[in-house]
């Protein structure tokens, strides 16, 4: 009775199970689309006689191979817009250095895009609109025509379609206040 009453609280056994060759068995591919090569279990027997299934096997593995290839073709040609086609406004919060070369690297992509910049320095702000020079930061390049820049969130973020964070980390609080006032 005793033996029966552990048996019923201690887990049962581990079954064994056979291991698989490593030779036979590869990992496939992690992207499928990214070779249009068959998997290395389909075609190649490695030396192996062929037994029953295996030759099914490896073709119905070889079509679905196939099938797969063709629709990631299909999807990718059929996906191939470009981002910025359908973008008209991006904004880019700060300033510094580092928000003047995202916007200006932007706004060279596409010369009719609203390329918008939030920052907290009038004289900068102005700088950037008169001159289209930055004065505080990069001031030896000057940026394309498409930059506007403005010290009003409202209007910086009205109608946009992405947003740029190029604030450094020791300012994000006195930002936060900034765009929420």
């Amino acid at each position: 009775l005793a033996l029966m009453a552990t048996a019923a609280f201690l887990p049962p056994a581990p079954v064994l199970r056979p291991r698989i060759p490593t030779a036979r068995y590869r990992a496939s591919p992690i992207c499928a689309a990214a070779s249009d090569a068959p998997p290395p279990d389909a075609d190649t027997d490695e030396g192996e006689a062929p037994r029953g299934g295996r030759k099914d096997r490896r073709r119905v593995v070889r079509i679905a191979w196939e099938k797969l290839v063709r629709w990631s073709r299909s999807w990718r040609s059929r996906n191939r817009s470009d981002v910025l086609e359908t973008t008209r406004k991006v904004v880019v919060l700060g300033g510094g250095s580092f928000g003047t070369a995202m916007a200006a690297q932007v706004a060279a992509k596409k010369p009719d895009l609203e390329v918008a910049m939030l920052l907290r320095d009038d004289l900068v702000c102005r700088s950037i609109n008169d001159r289209h020079v930055n004065s505080k930061y990069l001031s030896e390049y000057s940026l394309p025509e498409n930059i506007v820049a403005t010290t009003s969130a409202s209007e910086a973020l009205a109608g946009a379609d992405f947003c740029f964070h190029a604030v450094p980390v020791q300012f994000i609080l006195s930002w936060e206040y900034f765009i929420i006032c």
